[in-house]
């Protein structure tokens, strides 16, 4: 080619496994656990208020309530998606203060949620 120097994407110093590493650098042992704590905790929150909608729907017969807890399982699985992309560091870390709060709304959605199952 006329150019060879454009078709070369990365610079001559660069190594495939600088190129593998996280864009914001390694996360470390506590953060990943933290994470995953959230993710599991988030994830069965949300299938204990999908259950209890489900239930509460064919006991009372106001259908309604299923789609409270799809819509409380729609938001977890967008919270656990932002968590797998900060986790391999697509996202910058300033999004770690925006998924805690999504994780902290999506667990008072589904206590209040399971709050107006039982209690009305």
């Amino acid at each position: 080619s006329r150019y060879p120097a454009l078709h070369n994407h990365r610079a001559p110093s660069e190594t495939k496994e600088e190129m593998d590493e996280p864009l914001f650098g390694g996360i470390s042992r506590r953060e990943i656990f933290i994470e995953r704590f959230a993710n599991a905790f988030i994830i069965s929150t949300t299938m204990g208020t999908l259950a209890t909608s489900v239930v509460q729907a064919v006991r009372t017969g106001v259908y309604m309530h299923t789609l409270l807890g799809l819509a409380v399982c729609l938001f977890a699985a967008i919270e656990v998606r932002l968590v797998n992309w900060y986790r391999v560091g697509d996202l910058e870390p300033t999004f770690k203060y925006i998924i805690f709060m999504l994780g902290f709304s999506i667990s008072f959605l589904c206590l209040v949620a399971n709050m107006y199952f039982f209690l009305f």
